[in-house]
């Protein structure tokens, strides 16, 4: 009898070993993977390169692979809400009242500015009060804008930066509000029309990581990067004037 006891506690401590084996290795398989990241597309092709450029410098100080898919602003968050991301690179400081759960990683990453674009100098908006009584289009998905805008009565909600300022041109809105770089300008006629730029606003981003078990770990270890590679000052270098203290 105690010797059928004696091999039932071994295989059960076998057992046990092997499970905690599997764990360790379902552990160390998945900080090899690489962190899929998504991020919405910028108003310019610099915007995205910036983004690409603070991504790679954490990444490296991080030692992990990773992917980037860019996404439009409404597809990137249904995406991520979906769980087929484990991070968001750029959102709002308030980005888990969207999508409970999920993780911020301080401190901030980038700054975007949100900008106002209009037909005249006399329209030149530089608060989200200034905003009342102009008819106002703006991006799909970009919820800081669709936050400052509420309570507008005539509001447009655009698929793309292009449709936005084509909104302006034809005088269908008075002024189409981006988020962008701090220095960014659209190209110098919009069907013919030249506009004026006026700056509303200046708003931190983010890393967010996805809601899950491994969120609390992952977000620790982007943080650290952050935090390393600002230290060093090359997200300062690579940021420049998008991204304040």
């Amino acid at each position: 009898m105690r010797t059928r006891l004696t091999v039932a506690t071994a295989l059960l401590s076998l057992l046990g070993g092997l499970a905690g084996a599997r764990a360790l290795a379902a552990e160390a398989a998945r900080q090899e993977a690489p962190v899929r990241f998504v991020v919405s597309a910028a108003a310019s092709a610099r915007g995205d390169a910036i983004a690409d450029a603070a991504l790679a410098a954490i990444m490296r100080q991080a030692g992990r692979a990773y992917t980037l898919n860019r996404e439009p602003v409404a597809r990137a968050l249904a995406s991520f809400q979906a769980g087929q991301y484990d991070a968001d690179l750029l959102r709002i400081a308030q980005f888990d009242r969207i999508v409970p759960g999920a993780v911020r990683v301080d401190p901030h990453l980038l700054t975007t500015t949100i900008q106002a674009f209009s037909r005249t100098p006399a329209v030149s908006p530089t608060s989200w009060a200034a905003l009342s009584g102009l008819r106002v289009a703006y991006v799909r998905g970009v919820k800081v804008i669709e936050a400052g805008v509420a309570g507008h009565a005539e509001v447009e909600v655009m698929n793309s930066a292009s449709a936005c300022l084509g909104m302006v041109a034809v005088q269908r809105v008075d002024v189409c509000l981006l988020n962008a770089e701090h220095d960014y300008g659209p190209p110098p006629r919009v069907d013919g029309v030249p506009l004026h730029r006026s700056v509303l606003a200046r708003i931190n981003l983010h890393i967010w990581v996805a809601p899950g078990p491994q969120a609390p770990a992952l977000a620790q270890q982007l943080s650290a990067a952050v935090r390393q590679t600002l230290a060093s000052g090359e997200l300062t270098r690579i940021a420049g004037g998008n991204r304040q203290p």
